[in-house]
């Protein structure tokens, strides 16, 4: 009787942890979908830089106008987060813990507004929120305020290196992208 408690509790916990992966809440300003028709897949090399702290993480990205998938591995090559919307769902899955991970919510973020169209952003952030955008450079204001800014120093972000900056967590992202289609 022991035994099969003991593997109950066991099977109980394992279930339990492998849950909080699947719940994980959800960044607020995600956008499912893109009035960009163009299928892209692109290979990104992502620095995080944090105070003193410095993270080497790849990204694996397939976009298109209702589908997009954003893969986050570790310099090792480890998967650490599948993100994806599909049919207007968006579905965020750890699989393994990293310290650059306590950002996730910033780094799909800084993704979506490096990325997106901005007509697509403008619709769809809250109402405090101002997006300026010339051909080098997007700017993210809230509340009047920088929260963060894109730097595209060669026109397509999709094949140059971006910089990234969030103002509000002190986080700064240089992004290496090279399209694979």
């Amino acid at each position: 009787m022991n035994k099969l408690l003991l593997r109950a509790f066991i099977l109980a916990i394992f279930f339990c942890l492998s849950a909080c992966s699947l719940f994980q809440p959800k960044p607020k300003n995600l956008l499912a979908h893109t009035s960009d028709t163009q299928t892209i897949v692109a290979q990104q090399q992502w620095q995080l830089i944090h105070a003193q702290e410095r993270y080497l993480l790849q990204v694996f990205v397939e976009r298109n106008a209702d589908h997009w998938q954003w893969v986050l591995m570790s310099n090792l090559g480890q998967r650490l987060v599948t993100a994806s919307a599909t049919n207007g769902v968006i579905n965020i899955e750890q699989h393994q813990s990293h310290p650059a991970l306590q950002w996730l919510p910033e780094l799909l973020e800084a993704f979506q507004l490096s990325y997106w169209p901005l007509a697509d952003l403008q619709g769809h952030t809250p109402k405090d929120w101002k997006i300026d955008e010339d051909s080098a450079r997007r700017e993210v204001f809230v509340s009047g305020i920088l929260r963060g800014a894109v730097d595209y120093p060669l026109g397509n972000p999709w094949q140059a290196r971006i910089n990234y900056d969030n103002k509000k967590r002190n986080l700064q992202l240089v992004i290496e992208s090279q399209l694979l289609n």
